[in-house]
């Protein structure tokens, strides 16, 4: 699916539009004109992650509680556990209007690269 940006991405002002796939119930990919970066629904990752959206930014997106979905680049590494997650600056999308816009949850201790084995890999080991 293709959104429109409202807020762009940290340094990647350039980009307008960005095609959303989805490659399992966890992972997605967000693909720019000049970029492309995978996403990973934070929700099945911890279910400590909350914040707030300010009314202006949830105004300019047309946001409400049917149409909000979020998403956090994923910085792949190897080993794969080894990947980090930003939960600082989540990916909003608006699904109806096809929106989306970074957020910088700057008055939230999230951190901007969180490794995946902190919530993962000790509850596979088992």
């Amino acid at each position: 699916m293709r959104y429109e940006v409202i807020f762009p991405i940290l340094g990647f002002e350039d980009e307008k539009y960005y095609e959303l796939g989805q490659i399992d119930e966890v992972f997605y990919k967000l693909k720019g004109k000049n970029i492309e970066f995978t996403l990973i629904n934070p929700f099945i990752l911890r279910n400590d992650y909350d914040f707030s959206i300010n009314d202006d930014f949830a105004k300019k997106m047309k946001l409400n509680k049917e149409n909000v979905f979020v998403l956090n680049i994923l910085t792949i590494n190897e080993p794969f556990l080894n990947s980090t997650v930003n939960f600082a600056a989540p990916v909003v999308f608006n699904t109806k209007d096809k929106f989306l816009s970074q957020i910088v949850l700057d008055k939230y201790n999230y951190s901007l690269a969180r490794p995946l084995k902190d919530f993962i890999g000790e509850k596979n080991e088992a």
